[in-house]
């Protein structure tokens, strides 16, 4: 069966000596592998679709019961070609399309998350918009899509308000007070400011969100909450390559 789908290219794997696994993410079908016959050889006119980040329509031939369907043919609908000017954003979308990839089931239809990718790297490729708010943004709704939302407003444990700060560690999931809060070496304190960040990135829209400034600690304090939260509810994410480069800008 023929099938056609709007999909952005996550990953790619050598496969033989011309052909190429690729995994995507699709609005149809979620996360979805092709292989493409061939794509590796200088003749081929697909060669540079398979760029991880690329926007595309792609038409495979689908087998029912198979992880591996055949690609056919496709074509690009945005290649996010701002990105490659500049080191620290092509960066995040590499983070954004690697922690999307380990965090999602196969075949699971995700219209919304679609749509966050895809917006995620158009704010990314754009100059006009900060760089770290469109991420941390998109990591703060795929948390929240997939059902593992961060709540901040008060403690998990004694449910009394987070206000001034909260702590995060230990064998706990969630964050909070000073009082319940056992630490360990792995306590990540969350300061007031960054509390209500994380609320403000979760309730309200995009066309808001870009308002909201952190100092430089907070921005740090930030990145070590997401990326610990993330940890403990996804492990899956633990080993993600582009972290590497990620904590050598913002570590």
């Amino acid at each position: 069966m023929i099938e056609k789908s709007e999909a952005v290219v996550l990953k790619t794997l050598n496969h033989g000596d011309t052909s190429k696994i690729i995994t995507l993410y699709s609005r149809e079908s979620g996360r979805l592998k092709l292989i493409a016959k061939g794509v590796r050889s200088p003749k081929s006119k697909a060669a540079g679709l398979f760029q991880p980040t690329r926007h595309l329509q792609v038409v495979y031939y689908a087998k029912p019961n198979s992880d591996l369907q055949m690609f056919k043919s496709g074509e690009l609908v945005n290649g996010f070609f701002g990105l490659e000017d500049d080191f620290d954003r092509l960066t995040l979308a590499q983070v954004v399309v690697e922690l999307l990839e380990r965090s999602v089931e196969d075949e699971q239809s995700h219209p919304v998350l679609f749509e966050l990718l895809v917006d995620t790297l158009k704010r990314l490729s754009d100059k006009n918009t900060a760089a770290s708010g469109a991420y941390w943004f998109f990591h703060l709704q795929l948390l929240s899509e997939l059902g593992f939302r961060p709540h901040v407003g008060h403690c998990s444990t004694c449910r009394e308000p987070l206000v001034e700060e909260g702590f995060l560690g230990g064998h706990h999931p969630h964050p909070e007070c000073i009082k319940c809060h056992e630490s360990t070496r792995h306590t990540v304190r969350i300061s007031g400011g960054v509390i209500q960040t994380i609320q403000y990135l979760l309730a309200e829209p995009w066309s808001t969100n870009e308002r909201a400034v952190l100092t430089a600690s907070e921005r740090r304090n930030l990145w070590d909450f997401l990326w610990n939260y993330t940890f403990f509810h996804i492990e899956s994410t633990r080993h993600m390559r582009s972290l590497k480069v990620l904590r050598q800008l913002y570590g």
